[in-house]
Formats: C-alpha cells, structure tokens, sequence
C-alpha cells in the first residue's frame, strides 16, 4: 500500500474534479456550476459530492444545502460542506473536503459482520441476537433493539482513506444509544459516540441564592401561536397545564388552554398524524406516556375525558406528604403540551421538515418524518435526571430514509427530601412501625413504585464479600452488614446466589447514605441501606424464626417532577434542536469545545422569559426540580445575567472545566444571552418572541437558529462566533458591530483562538474587535479626503476625491465586517472610473482608502 498526503482544503479553496452522479437537483446543478466557473477550482482533484439536505430558510431568503463528499460512492466521514444559494447563486461555501489520490485507500480486511460484534464487545453489550441492516433498505424506522443500522464510510486516518462502518446500536434495555464507527481493516474503534445526551446531577450539589425575588404575570404564548382560520377540521383540545412561558409551578399557576397549536407547524393539530386520531396524549409531534419501569415501552397514557372535544384536565397537587405518583395524568398531560409548545415555536424559526425536525408525518414538506418525539414521564432509569437522544434522519442514496426517532427521558427528582422511604412492611403489624430513612446505591435496578417484593434471609457469609452456595437465597431479599468488601461485591455474589434484591444494615451508625460506586455492569438488583436500629430489629425478627416479608420501592413522596419543569423540557428537546441542526444531523457535537449544553439553556431561557425580566435579572436552570428557591441558580454555577458582577464568565473560563459539557456550554450560554438583551435594547424586548418578528428578542433567537445551520461539524466557539455573524451578513449585516462586541466583551473577540481540537486548555480569549467596528460608527469625522457614493450601492461604487494633477495613486481595500480582506488594489488618484461590486454578497463592508501613509474609512453597504 502506498500512502500519499491527504490534505484539507480551506474555505473555498479546495480543487474539484467531478464524478458522475445520478440524478441531479437543481441547487446540485448550481453547485457544480459554480464551482466548474469559480476561478478557484480550475485544477483537479478526485472529489465527488452528493447533497445530504436543502433547507430552505425564509429568514435568510436563501436555501442552505448540506453537502456530503464521497470517494467512489462512499462518504467520507464528516468531509462536509455547508453551501449557501440564493437567487440560482451560490453566496457561501465552507467545506473541509480533503484531496484524494487513489493510491492512499485502503482495502477492506473484515465484513461487517465481524466489526458490528467488535462494536457490541466494546460497549459492554451482549453480541447474541442482532440483525444487520443493510444501510439501503427502506424499512429502518424506529427499530428494536436487536435491529441495527449502519452506513459504509471512508474515514482519513494517518493520511490514509480507512474503510469504516457506522453502526447506530440503540440497547433501550440498558438505555444505552450509540453511534460507532469501527474500521474495516483493523476492528479499531474509530469514534464512539453517547447518543443520549445526560443532564444527571448529583443531589445537594448546588445551593440557592434567596437574593433576588421576581415575580412572574400567568401570561403565555398560545394566543399568539393559535391560528384562528382553520383551513380543515381539527378537533378542538383543552389541556389543564402549566402554560408558557411558565418555567414550573413554582413561578406560576395552572390553566386550562385551548386548541394552542399553530396550524402552520401542526397542519392536524397536535391529536392527529393525518392517518389516525388520537384521543390520548399521542400526535404527529410528540408520543407522551409513563415509562417508570424503564423498559422504553409506552406505558400509561392519558386519555381525554369527554368525546368530541377532547379535554385533558386532571388534578394536581404538591406537598412534602404526597406522592409524585399521584399526579400521573396531569404529568402526562403537561409533558405532551409542553414537547408540542416546542414543536410548533422552534418550526417558526426554522427548525422544520427539510431542517431534520421531529414529526411521523411531514405533509409532504421533505425530510424523512417517522420520527415524532417519544416522551416519557416518571422514567425509571433513576432520579435527579432528563435525557434527551436525538436519533437521526439520514437520506440514503436511493432516495429512502434511515430513521431513529428521538427520546426524551424525564425523571423525578429528591434533592432535599428529609425522608426517602424504601422499606415497606407487608405485615399489618409491622407496617405500623415508624417510617425509616434509606439510601439507594447508583447500580442495579433503581427503585421506583412498584419495587421488588419478597421474604428477608441473612446469607451464611452475613458480610456476602465471598462467593455465596447457588441459588441459597432464591427468590430472596438478602440483608448483609457492611464490613470488609466493596457494595457492588456484596451486590454480585448475593445476586449469583438467587437474591432479587439486598439491603445493606449499616451496624454502626442511624444516619445512612447514598452508595456510588463507578462503572458497576454486571449487577442487576436493587440495593438500599437501612440505618442500625431498623437493621438490628429485623436480624431479631429472623433469629427469632420469625418471617419477615418486605416491598422495596420508593413512592417518590415529596419529590418534584420534572415533566412539569418547563424550562428543564425545552432544555432537551433543544439537545434535539441543536444535533439535528448541526452538520450532518447527528454525532457532530461530540468534540471538547461543542456547545451544546449551551444552545439548550439558551432556549430554555428565551422561552419562559416574562414581561418583568430585565438584562441584570438573575435566571437560574432547573429551580424547581432541584426543590430550589426560583432565585437560586439551579443546576449551574453561575445565573445568566449580563452583570458581570454577577456572571464573571468569559472565554478563558473553558480552560478550566475539563470538558465537561455543562461547563463549558453554560459560558456559551451566557455570551448567548448577552446577545438577546442586547439586540433587546436595540430592537425592543419581547418576552414572547412569537409575537412580533421584528422584536430583539425573536431576532435574537432567529439569529442563533440561522447559526446553528451554518455552522460545520464538530463546532467551537470561535465557529459557532462566525456562524452567527454569517447568519447576520447574509440578513444584510445590520447587527454585525453589535454581534461582535457582544463577543469580544467576554473575551470571544477577533484574536480568540479555539486552540487544537483535542483540548480543551489551549483556548486564548480576545477582547478586540474588528477594525470597521472601531472605525465604521455613526459619528465618523466627516473631514475626510475621500469619499465614496452612491452608499447603498448595488453593482458599483466611485471614489470621490479632491482634484489632483499627475499619476498618482492610492491604495483602496475592502474588509467585510469581520475584518477579512476581500478585494485589494492600486488606482490613480484622479481616476473616474466605477469600482465593481460583482462577487461581493449583500451587506456591510469597510472601504479604506490610502493615499501617502494616511487612510480614510468608510462604511458601504451593498444591496
């Protein structure tokens, strides 16, 4: 094998050489024109693409096509490029292709048989049972679990093209998703990335700040969203809810809503899917039900209580002596209208059929559909935890879809929860005896209302830190003391004797704790912890030959469901939001720097805003599920406020969070929010940003959709910067000024450096802004030199200069907003002729004009 360099093109930069494909779009013909006629890609180099999407956005009146290269008709992995087109013309197209020489690619040494069972091995899955689908198939719609998608890939490694093999293995009985790519060659994991984006904390972790009290107004967007001329029959629906933009209840009350959906968005309303209505919280958008055994089967649903018009309103009430349980219905119900707010708002801003959205039925529209969010109430795969997993959408190359539709977990909460009761007698006698506290440990099966029941046995080995006689504690709860061995040693070797379940008596002490015990996979039971006394009386009980019967479960008293945590919701389905828009539509936010934590709080902040919020209020995330005063900050470290004061976090902050996601997304969260208020105070602030278009508020949140759909795979910060600068130049770059200096003041500015892609403590901040955004103010000294008309200019533009005799000449320049040369040139002084603007997209430019060491600037705006 002879391996010759592979090189990354740069911008546009990259040199084509055309394969013939099938049938070609039309933006396919306009791309492979562009190029054939673009003085940059004269050269030739083996390239062959195929469009992946083609969004078209209305706020950017352009259509933003998603290009994938391939080398004899298999994709590269994440070679990409992102391409602009309006009016028949390309504006922008930002690739990372590579050049291939034929002579670098390597042969193929296993099937993918063999690389499926490699991929299963490494995730600790069990390899028996699995069908392989061949990635063009067309019946790859919500598979089961011993179903698995994949798609053939070269992959660039050591200047070489790798044959590879992604597998999507989605293991809903461990709630295990991946997206792995194994080489074909070697059997080597190439990339293995989670699916399933986590948002766990553990309990007690924060603390809340009482500092600060707001109030919020029971005011919401349904108005705003319904559209009143329905253009068919759709059945009319009332939900009792906790209405946006309500975060949770603690900053509102309930209310019943009717018919809230927008028509545009939800052409059948939220209880149909053009085929089949529904008369439970089932729809096109979203499937919401009760999951509490964790098995990611639909479980209890609510259903409407009346015929005709649907009515979905079920009682709710919260305290420290009530079970969670007992608001099921209404939980169902607020977690179905809250994932449909979501739906229709984000389609307003673009997040669409054709932008990979999630809906089983598009209309027609594009896009794949069969993938409507399933969401699940009271999920039993723990506490203190939401998830959010993507799937994917990928069109193959016979026009068919492969689809995985997304998951949304949502589970209950026990921060600060004096009692957690695990034990339960079932004697009458003795369940009158006091209530006790317990812990949990973080492996086995988490306890949920159900639980496990069964009679009390002591193992011969009481400490169970050795192997146990088989099957000595059959159909047994197994109690053992604490001494000696690790708990998920004891939990194994009870479990290898017969036992469904074991509590740990801790002997010395009535105060007990939580167990942790990292990467434990081979226990399946639960475990909890008693204290010393209620132990103690159960060894009395067993020693007197006495039967002592148990239930352990937890009725989730006092604890706080996050199905009615608003903002908590949005903030996952903006995981969705944020992987389905970027790149490829899945695993290109996996890198250290990816923002994706981010984009979600942001989202979650921009739509339970309120009328009384100004730029310094202090906002937290998750207030409510963490049993927190709404002034506290929740599940971050910092509230988002433009008070630096108050929110000290700039760029170089990254250095310092280790990659973890949270951390380093709460700092882009927070430049994000320092954008809204100030394209607020510019445009006006609108707490509904579905109200009016042109407020600051909506321009803010559309300038970060466009963003997310410009920006390439595997995005920093210094990317996503740029894509949402783009977002604003292609609008016409009113706000580019204002975007930068947003940026630069938490240290984002021109000089910033994202560093190498494999760390995360190289970035370099910047508090410097391009220079037009320095010089190009409105008060510019008017005692210039030079002049330049006419200002708006379409097609050309004339220097206007004093009269001067001779030959002499000038120097003019053209930087675009953010300070990139992009025309350069020498003229005379005295010369009448126009300049072009041909090449040049539509917006705000810097003209600096040089004449003997001293320059006039500027601005042109170009229509």
């Amino acid at each position: 094998m002879i391996i010759n360099q592979l090189t990354r093109s740069v911008g546009i930069g990259v040199l084509f050489l055309f394969a013939n494909l099938n049938a070609q779009s039309t933006n396919d013909k306009i791309i492979r024109n562009f190029i054939k006629n673009d003085v940059t890609f004269r050269a030739n180099s083996n390239v062959e693409f195929k469009i992946q999407n083609e969004d078209k956005s209305n706020s950017l009146q352009s259509e933003i096509v998603n290009v994938q290269q391939y080398y004899s008709n298999t994709p590269i992995y994440k070679s990409l490029a992102k391409t602009v087109i309006r009016g028949g013309n390309v504006i922008s197209f930002n690739n990372n292709f590579i050049r291939v020489n034929p002579n670098n690619i390597v042969r193929d040494k296993i099937d993918k048989s063999e690389a499926l069972y490699t991929a299963l091995r490494h995730l600790d899955i069990n390899t028996s049972g699995f069908e392989l689908l061949d990635e063009k198939s067309g019946d790859m719609i919500n598979l089961p679990d011993n179903k698995v998608a994949s798609i053939r890939f070269f992959y660039e490694k050591d200047n070489a093209l790798v044959p590879a093999q992604l597998f999507f293995i989605n293991q809903t009985k461990e709630n295990k998703f991946y997206s792995t790519l194994v080489s074909l060659t070697t059997g080597e994991i190439l990339e293995n990335n989670n699916m399933i984006n986590e948002c766990s904390f553990e309990d007690n972790h924060f603390t809340g700040d009482p500092s600060e009290n707001s109030s919020h107004l029971l005011t919401h967007f349904n108005n705003n969203l319904k559209n009143k001329n329905f253009s068919k029959a759709v059945t009319n629906a009332s939900y009792n809810v906790f209405p946006f933009p309500i975060e949770a209840p603690t900053f509102g009350s309930r209310a019943i809503v009717s018919n809230p959906w927008d028509l545009t968005a939800s052409p059948e309303g939220w209880h149909s899917n053009g085929t089949t209505n529904y008369t439970n919280t089932y729809g096109n958008n979203v499937l919401a039900y009760v999951d509490n055994n964790a098995s990611n089967t639909v479980g209890f649903t609510p259903s409407s209580t009346t015929s005709g018009n649907l009515t979905f309103d079920f009682p709710f009430a919260e305290s420290t002596s009530l079970s969670a349980y007992d608001n099921r219905a209404s939980a169902v119900t607020n977690l179905f209208y809250a994932n449909n707010m979501i739906h229709d708002i984000m389609y307003k801003f673009g997040f669409t059929e054709t932008s990979r959205n999630f809906q089983s039925n598009n209309f027609g529209k594009g896009g794949g559909g069969n993938d409507a969010v399933r969401a699940e109430a009271f999920d039993g795969s723990g506490y203190n935890n939401a998830n959010f997993a993507s799937g994917y959408e990928i069109q193959n190359s016979n026009g068919s879809y492969t689809t995985q539709a997304p998951r949304m977990q949502m589970y209950l909460w026990n921060y600060s929860v004096p009692l957690k009761q695990r034990l339960f007698y079932t004697d009458p006698v003795l369940a009158t005896r006091p209530a006790v506290n317990s812990g949990t440990a973080n492996f086995g099966k988490r306890l949920m209302e159900t639980g496990v029941t069964a009679d009390v046995a002591i193992p011969s080995v009481t400490n169970a830190c050795t192997a146990l006689t088989a099957e000595s504690l059959a159909g047994k709860i197994a109690m053992v003391n604490t001494a000696s061995c690790a708990y998920n040693i004891k939990a194994k070797n009870v479990q290898d004797a017969g036992a469904i379940g074991m509590i740990v008596h801790r002997t010395t002490s009535n105060s007990v704790s939580d167990i942790s015990v990292a990467n434990v996979t081979n226990v399946s039971i639960p475990t909890i912890m008693i204290p010393k006394d209620e132990g103690d009386f159960i060894t009395s009980e067993l020693n007197a030959g006495k039967t002592v019967n148990v239930n352990l479960k937890d009725l989730a008293v006092g604890y706080k469901n996050s199905s009615f945590d608003n903002g908590v919701m949005i903030h996952e389905y903006g995981h969705g939001v944020s992987n389905r828009l970027t790149g490829q539509g899945y695993s290109c936010l996996t890198n250290l720097e990816q923002m994706g934590e981010g984009w979600s709080d942001f989202f979650a902040l921009m739509l339970t805003n309120t009328p009384g919020y100004t730029s310094t209020t202090g906002r937290g995330i998750g207030t409510y599920s963490t049993n927190s005063p709404t002034t506290a900050l929740g599940i971050r470290s910092y509230r988002y406020t433009t008070d630096m004061t108050a929110n000290p976090f700039t760029y170089a902050n990254t250095n310092t969070t280790q990659g973890q996601a949270h951390a380093v997304g709460q700092i882009w969260a927070t430049m994000l929010w320092d954008l809204h208020w100030k394209m607020a105070e510019k445009y006006g602030y609108n707490y509904d940003i579905t109200a009016d278009p042109n407020s600051g508020s909506s321009k803010a949140l559309q300038l970060v959709m466009d963003g997310l759909k410009l920006q390439p795979c595997n995005p920093n910060f210094v990317s996503g910067r740029d894509a949402i600068l783009q977002a604003d130049q292609l609008a016409g770059g009113a706000d580019n000024c204002l975007i930068w200096n947003v940026f630069a003041r938490r240290g984002l500015g021109v000089n910033a450096s994202a560093g190498t892609s494999t760390s995360i403590t190289d970035q370099v901040e910047d508090f410097t802004v391009p220079p037009a955004c320095v010089l190009a103010t409105e008060d510019i000294a008017r005692n210039k030199n030079f002049g330049i008309y006419p200002n708006p200019a379409k097609e050309e533009f004339f220097i206007k200069a004093a009269p001067t005799v001779g030959n002499a000449t000038i120097k003019v320049e053209i930087l675009d907003m953010n300070g990139k040369l992009v025309k350069s040139f020498e003229r005379k002084k005295n010369s009448s002729d126009s300049i072009s603007t041909k090449g040049l997209i539509k917006g705000t430019y810097l003209v600096i004009i040089s004449d003997n060491g001293k320059s006039d600037a500027e601005k042109l705006i170009i229509e």
